[in-house]
């Protein structure tokens, strides 16, 4: 027979017996209120379950505090029983155990101070007015039960006095005892009113207690899902505070609110639309979580997912220029050197996470990052505007295959020159449609460079580096410069169109150089 000699496993805790060995034998044994059936098939509850200790981490050390035992360093697959936890069980609210840890917690006193001692006042006959008041038969007058221990004077305590009139006795030194009124004491409605107490059995009735408020922190419906925000943007007064959340000027934020404001009349949230807008705005500038954001504006945080409507409206701001266009914002430095240049190409790569699937994973590592990344192509003309934005691409496609698949050479007019870095090695197909690549010259076996590719080389590096600043712009949005998640990885097509889109709302990226 099991557990002849030992109990089992035992809980931790000082002076607690419940051991494997009692759950064993109250499986096997019938139950006192169904004794046809053992406990095991016996509908009643289990008296009692045990729970692990934390192997490592700060949850762990708070339990061994909490337990309180010189030198314990108990094992891995030690445990506590569950009549030590608030809610029976280890939660997200109550997740140490503190009832019944088997010690009282000391509290130190004042040194120097000798300690008060407060004695209880003895009632005399002649102390209290009730006790002159006529005593009723005891025939007649029901048995006197112990009322809870809750704090009250002892000539406050509730007595089984008969009542005529009613059948309910009124209380106003009782405590809620509910668990949820006891952490959030400022909106429990029962605190301060008198509680409704049996006559006949001189209990607390909990099931009667009306906690209405705690469902109202609940989630409500999509038609009216907005309650009081801590964060609008009425709180953006300044130019730097808005550049700070949205990434754009103050004049340009209210811009693009009352333009695209017409747009949000006819959706069913009430939530107001600049505020919508801002959400989105924190969303890629900040990569502010969704439930961070939900809590700053007091909404679901899964409405907050769908960035189809400013990614339909914002996608016109990146528009291939027309080529008198380009001629005329030209900068300085590439009248002199490159006159002809139309574009300037560059991939860049947003980290994902590591998607599920082996296929997947192998197509999207990438081995100049060392991880899984998602690649794009982007196209600035020389004036640093965001011309075009390629689809996502796997992280292990390359330059030249994302060049020439995603759409980029049919904007390409014979007579245009496109400057690339030196992987794009498409000169090929460049030059089947009477355009010219300028890219950095290749050794090629040699030693060095002759003297006019050194040269070419060098002003082709100093021009080109505006495509990286451009790339850099766009990942001072910092969705785009943290871990992608694979859940919202289906519309980060339309989240790069946009912050390209926002990307082009700023300054000009080399102003000082553009003559009108």
């Amino acid at each position: 027979m099991p557990y002849k000699r030992g109990g089992g496993r035992q809980c931790v805790v000082v002076n607690c017996s419940n051991n494997q060995k009692k759950l064993y034998d109250w499986e096997n044994s019938p139950c006192q209120f169904h004794n046809d059936v053992n406990g095991k098939d016996c509908p009643c509850l289990v008296p009692f379950k045990f729970h692990c200790i934390p192997a490592s981490g700060e949850n762990r050390l708070q339990w061994l505090k909490s337990i309180n035992r010189k030198g314990f360093d108990p094992p891995i697959k030690s445990v506590v029983c569950s009549k030590h936890f608030i809610d029976g069980r280890p939660t997200k609210q109550n997740l140490i155990p503190v009832l019944e840890m088997g010690y009282r917690p000391v509290t130190p006193k004042t040194p120097g101070r000798r300690p008060l001692k407060r004695l209880r006042l003895e009632s005399n006959e002649n102390s209290s007015p009730r006790q002159s008041q006529p005593q009723p038969d005891p025939l007649s007058t029901p048995v006197k039960r112990p009322s809870p221990k809750v704090g009250c004077p002892p000539d406050e305590m509730l007595t089984a006095t008969p009542i005529t009139d009613a059948d309910e006795v009124f209380t106003d030194c009782q405590q809620c005892l509910s668990i949820c009124c006891q952490k959030y004491p400022q909106d429990c409605h029962n605190a301060n009113k008198p509680k409704l107490v049996d006559s006949s059995t001189q209990t607390i009735d909990l099931v009667a207690h009306d906690h209405t408020y705690w469902y109202s922190l609940k989630t409500k419906t999509v038609s009216t899902q907005h309650s009081s925000a801590e964060f609008g943007f009425e709180n953006i007064q300044t130019d730097s505070d808005s550049r700070f959340y949205t990434g754009l000027s103050l004049s340009v934020f209210m811009t693009l609110i009352s333009t695209l404001s017409t747009y949000g009349k006819g959706f069913p949230y009430r939530m107001s639309v600049p505020n919508q807008i801002l959400l989105v705005l924190l969303r890629l500038r900040l990569a502010l979580t969704f439930e961070d954001i939900g809590r700053r504006f007091g909404v679901s945080h899964q409405l907050m997912s769908n960035i189809n409507v400013m990614s339909q409206h914002l996608s016109h701001c990146v528009v291939w220029l027309p080529r008198d266009t380009i001629r005329r914002t030209l900068p300085n430095s590439f009248k002199t050197s490159f006159p002809k240049t139309t574009c300037i190409i560059d991939c860049s790569e947003i980290f994902i996470q590591r998607p599920f699937s082996l296929k997947a994973r192998a197509q999207t590592w990438s081995t100049y990052k060392s991880n899984n990344t998602a690649k794009f192509l982007i196209a600035i003309a020389p004036s640093g505007f965001i011309m075009y934005i390629s689809p996502l691409y796997g992280g292990r496609a390359s330059d030249n295959f994302i060049t020439k698949n995603c759409g980029f050479l049919d904007y390409l007019l014979p007579g245009d020159e496109v400057m690339a870095d030196r992987g794009f090695t498409i000169g090929e197909d460049m030059c089947s449609r009477r355009v010219k690549l300028n890219i950095p010259a290749f050794m090629k076996g040699r030693s060095q460079l002759s003297e006019q590719e050194t040269i070419d080389s060098r002003r082709i590096a100093a021009e080109r580096i505006h495509v990286e600043r451009a790339i850099m712009r766009m990942k001072s949005f910092r969705l785009l410069n943290t871990k992608y998640s694979i859940k919202t990885l289906h519309n980060a097509d339309k989240t790069v169109r946009v912050v390209a889109a926002l990307c082009n709302m700023r300054d000009s990226l080399i102003r000082d150089d553009v003559v009108d």
